[in-house]
C-alpha cells in the first residue's frame, strides 16, 4: 500500500471518529405546534400525546382546594379531570357543578398541567373563551411566574404581550419571562418540562386551545463517518485484489 493510500485511510479513520462524536453531540431545534381544539369526548384524568422526535406530553387537571389563590403551595394541589370541548380546547372539571373551563368557582383554582418528557422552550400559549375580566398565572417546573406582576396588568385581554385574532388570545413567551415577577430582573427563556396554567379569581373562565414549543433533538452527523467507512472498504478490496494477484 503506497503512502498516499495509507494517508487517506488514516484521515478517513480520524474523520469517522469525528463524525461519530458529532453524531452524539449535534442537535437542532424543532418547533412543535400543539392543537387541542380538535379533541373531543368525555372528561378524562389524563391526555397523552406523542409529539414525535422522542417528545411526549401528558396533560392533567388539578385545583387548589382552599380558594382561588395563585400563590398557594404546590403541595396543596389536588387531582381533577381534563375536559375537552371541540373547537375551544381544554379545561378542568374540579367539582360536580363545574362546567368544564378553567375557572375559580366553588372556592377552587383550576390548573392545567402540561408535563413534557424532556425540556422544551415555551413560545406561545393560545386561549379561547377569554373576556375582559379573565386572568391567568403560570409556573414552570413549579416555580410561579407571577404573570400579572411581570407583564404589568391582570387582564388577559390587555396584557402587553397578549395578541388577539380569530377569537383566540395569544400569550407570547418568546422574549422570555421574569421568574422573580417584580419586573426588574433579567428575563430568561421559558424552558422546562412541567408547565402549569391556572386561574387567579372567581371571574376567570377560559380554555387552553394550544401551545407552541421548541425542543432540541439529535441531528445525525454521519457524513464524515460514512466517507471514512467507504475509504476503508475501498482499501480493503484493493488489498485483497493485490494479494490475489501476488
Amino acid at each position: 500500500m503506497n503512502t498516499l493510500v495509507k494517508s487517506a485511510v488514516v484521515v478517513s479513520l480520524v474523520a469517522m471518529g469525528v463524525g461519530l462524536a458529532e453524531e452524539a453531540s449535534a442537535a437542532k431545534l424543532v418547533r412543535k405546534s400543539i392543537d387541542f381544539t380538535d379533541l373531543y369526548g368525555p372528561r378524562t384524568s389524563e391526555i397523552y400525546m406523542d409529539l414525535g422526535h422522542g417528545l411526549t406530553l401528558s396533560v392533567t387537571g388539578a385545583y387548589h382546594k382552599d380558594g382561588p389563590r395563585a400563590d398557594a403551595p404546590f403541595d396543596e394541589i389536588y387531582e381533577a379531570d381534563v375536559t375537552k370541548r371541540y373547537g375551544y380546547g381544554l379545561g378542568v372539571k374540579s367539582s360536580p357543578g363545574d362546567r368544564g373551563p378553567l375557572d375559580g368557582r366553588g372556592a377552587r383554582t383550576d390548573f392545567l398541567r402540561f408535563d413534557f418528557s424532556k425540556d422544551v422552550s415555551l413560545h406561545k400559549v393560545f386561549f379561547t373563551g377569554a373576556d375582559y375580566y379573565d386572568e391567568f398565572d403560570a409556573s414552570i417546573d413549579e416555580t410561579d411566574l407571577h404573570i400579572n406582576n411581570t407583564l404589568g396588568t391582570d387582564y388577559i385581554i390587555d396584557l402587553p404581550e397578549i395578541g388577539y385574532y380569530s377569537g383566540i388570545h395569544v400569550a407570547n413567551f418568546k422574549r422570555g419571562v421574569d421568574i422573580v415577577g417584580d419586573g426588574t430582573s433579567r428575563k430568561v427563556t421559558a424552558q422546562g418540562q412541567l408547565f402549569d396554567f391556572y386561574t387567579t379569581d372567581r371571574s376567570d373562565d377560559y380554555r387552553v386551545a394550544g401551545l407552541k414549543v421548541w425542543v432540541e433533538v439529535p441531528e445525525p452527523a454521519m457524513t464524515w463517518g460514512l466517507l471514512g467507512l467507504g475509504a476503508m472498504l475501498v482499501w480493503s478490496q484493493r488489498k485483497r485484489k493485490n494479494q490475489t494477484v501476488a
